[in-house]
């Protein structure tokens, strides 16, 4: 599959009993339906930083792009963006037809973050303080 970003090769890389396919040219991050919810789940951190620790950054072989941001699964499907997170917005592209979605650098990081965020507060006090730390944040 070829990066819907800038048309990279992107590299398998395995991320505990999941494969990740990650763009070493702009470190862009495709996940397959059902793979951020496994992510969140394995309660790791990191990870972007981890695969660039373990694997590196070697040149990616580049071919040319289809047009920008196509699904490298489905090939002639754009990606719809989105903004999905649970205590601060993070930006993502999506699929319709199959529902996989592209993270940019460090997309992938903020998204498992939020998630630990919101299990902290779920924790702490419940929904209450959930919807205390959103009023905070949006400054209310």
């Amino acid at each position: 599959m070829k990066c819907p970003k800038c048309g990279a090769m992107l590299t398998p890389l395995p991320v505990g009993d999941i494969t990740v396919d990650k763009c070493q040219s702009c470190d862009g991050i495709w996940l397959d339906h059902g793979e951020l919810e496994k992510l969140r789940k394995t309660g790791l951190r990191d990870i972007e930083k981890t695969l660039e620790e373990q694997y590196g950054n070697p040149p990616a072989p580049m071919s040319s792009l289809d047009g920008y941001l196509r699904c490298p699964y489905c090939a002639d499907e754009g990606l719809r963006t989105n903004y999905v997170s649970y205590m601060q917005p993070v930006k993502m592209d999506h699929c319709a037809v199959c529902f996989g979605m592209w993270l940019d650098k460090r997309e992938l990081d903020k998204l498992l973050e939020d998630k630990q965020q919101l299990d902290a507060v779920q924790v702490e006090g419940g929904m209450k303080a959930m919807f205390a730390a959103l009023a905070k944040r949006i400054g209310r």
